[in-house]
């Protein structure tokens, strides 16, 4: 499944509030996940051509929220359960790592 552009623009716009949000950089998203931040870029552009990746992005960001009491903007297209969705791979989501 795919979202249309409307989504995929609203969602990179998300990520970019709620990182605000949270005063955090693309560099400490890269520090926890152990990656280069060029990564996080385009994990969050919705460029890695890997469609569990910004749902791991996305909880991370939630439970820093939870841990710091921020309130973030609603993601509107990645939303709920991430393991209702048929063409996620679940088992990546919980391990909760990028490559």
């Amino acid at each position: 499944m795919s979202l249309t552009t409307a989504q995929r623009e609203a969602t990179i716009r998300e990520f970019h509030e709620n990182l605000r949000r949270l005063h955090l950089s693309v560099e400490d998203v890269a520090k926890h996940f152990g990656i280069d931040a060029s990564r996080i870029e385009t994990i969050i552009d919705l460029k890695s051509g890997v469609l569990e990746y910004p749902w791991i992005v996305r909880a991370y960001l939630l439970d820093e929220a939870a841990a710091r009491g921020v309130e973030l903007i609603p993601f509107t297209a990645l939303r709920g359960d991430p393991h209702d969705y048929w063409f996620l791979d679940g088992a990546i989501i919980d391990r909760g790592e990028l490559d």
